[in-house]
């Protein structure tokens, strides 16, 4: 008889999918790092939509990590 390995392969896949959106979550951290720079550098009437979408993007990806860990 060969052992029930299904359980090992969904403890790996939440794993991989924590640490993925962890990375994810980096990543939108750094955009939004560079999205105020960018702003503090480049003057423009419409930074405010690149800011707030930096924003949502960094609130998604946090909600992202949230939902894989659940």
């Amino acid at each position: 008889m060969l052992p029930d390995i299904t359980g090992y392969f969904v403890i790996l896949e939440r794993i991989f999918a924590i640490v993925g959106t962890g990375l994810y979550l980096i990543f939108a951290i750094v955009i939004v790092k560079q999205v105020s720079m960018m702003t503090k550098n480049v003057y423009d009437k419409f930074n405010w939509i690149v800011i707030v979408f930096s924003y949502i993007h960094l609130a998604l990806s946090v909600f992202l990590l949230l939902m894989s860990i659940v």
